[in-house]
């Protein structure tokens, strides 16, 4: 058995089978699937993996099975296994499970179902890459810890330095997350997850990156992805909107959280607008110089959805919730230059933006949904 475990929990074969196949195409070279149909199957295989020394990497269960339910069976994971990354499939919309599993189980992902096979493995791939980093880090900090004994035998010398250090993890846990999460975690060394009842996702992606990105050299890809996301930083920090995460030419941010407000459907949609005449001006600029233009989609949703700090030490502040996906589905299925939004965004901005409707576009897995051009 190979050293990294991937484990499925699902109280249908059929789903399991899919999810075997699909993880195995993609990891099956370097992790083992290994497979449950109930939650109690999952914890007598659990204990015999970590007993014999395994690293049980992620854990994938439905949340509606019979007897031990989804979030209470990440829960127990956790406990036996903290590292553990936990992903809850579900197709209903379990929000009081998903809050319990965010803050009992440090939920790293939830995913409605049918999932798409891109974010289920995207998913996955990051959860790997976070497991081994926090596994990597944590062995970091017990040398840390010792050197850290070491340091008292000259404290006076180093007090200068070690409270400048102080002064610089307290300034980077404010750049991480929003000041008032960052306060509340400094304060009680945890944050709540939370449920909002009216939040603005907005992403923005960059048309054909991956041919952009294969015609220049990385260096030039990062500072390029610097300089526009440092003036979308710029931008939505003006209209009161939280970045959320960048995932490479993907960028991220909501508006009505962590602090909730009613304008944030209007903030959103300014920002996006924005956005997109910056990258008119910008890709001018390039084209004179004879460089590539670099073309932006972005989408718009407003919906309600659960936000919260993930992460035991590189913490982050992210969301969930089907209006996040919606969201993601407004950029995918909308125009480079153009600000795609939902209908639930358009009727909240409708009486302040020009917009023209599109009608309804089938979505996969969402279907039918009205969409609207801002402009």
């Amino acid at each position: 058995m190979k050293n990294g475990i991937i484990l499925c929990v699902d109280d249908e074969r059929e789903v399991l089978t899919g999810l075997q196949a699909q993880l195995d195409r993609d990891f099956g070279t370097s992790y083992s699937i290994e497979l449950a149909e109930s939650g109690e199957e999952a914890l007598e295989l659990v204990n015999e993996l970590l007993e014999s020394g395994n690293d049980l990497v992620v854990v994938i269960s439905d949340q509606m099975m019979p007897g031990i339910k989804g979030h209470d069976l990440l829960k127990r994971i956790h406990l036996a296994s903290p590292a553990t990354y936990t992903v809850l499939l579900t197709g209903q919309s379990d929000l009081e499970a998903v809050v319990d599993a965010v803050n009992d189980a440090n939920l790293y992902r939830y995913m409605s179902k049918p999932w798409e096979s891109h974010d289920l493995v995207l998913t996955v791939k990051e959860a790997i890459k976070g497991y081994y980093q926090e596994k990597q880090l944590a062995q970091q900090n017990i040398l840390l810890n010792r050197h850290n004994k070491e340091l008292e035998q000259i404290v006076v010398e180093r007090t200068k330095q070690i409270q400048e250090e102080m002064m610089k993890s307290a300034e980077l846990l404010l750049n991480i997350l929003p000041e008032k999460v960052a306060m509340e975690l400094k304060d009680r060394g945890e944050a709540t997850a939370k449920h909002y009842e009216s939040v603005s996702v907005l992403f923005t992606d960059f048309q054909a990156f991956t041919r952009l990105a294969s015609e220049i050299t990385p260096q030039e890809v990062v500072v390029t992805l610097n300089e526009c996301y440092t003036a979308f930083d710029d931008i939505i920090d003006k209209h009161g909107l939280e970045k959320i995460k960048t995932i490479g030419d993907a960028y991220m941010c909501a508006g009505g959280l962590p602090t909730e407000n009613t304008t944030n459907a209007l903030d959103a949609v300014a920002a996006a607008c924005e956005i997109q005449q910056w990258i008119a001006e910008w890709n001018e600029e390039r084209v004179a110089r004879g460089l590539k233009s670099w073309d932006l989609r972005i989408g718009i949703h407003t919906g309600k959805l659960i936000a919260g700090v993930i992460g035991k030490t590189k913490f982050a502040y992210d969301v969930w919730g089907d209006a996040v996906n919606i969201a993601s589905r407004m950029e995918s299925y909308g125009e480079i230059g153009k600000v795609n939004i939902s209908e639930a965004t358009y009727e909240l901005v409708k009486d302040q933006f020009s917009c023209t409707k599109r009608g309804k576009i089938e979505v996969k897995g969402k279907g039918e949904i009205d969409m609207y051009f801002v402009g």
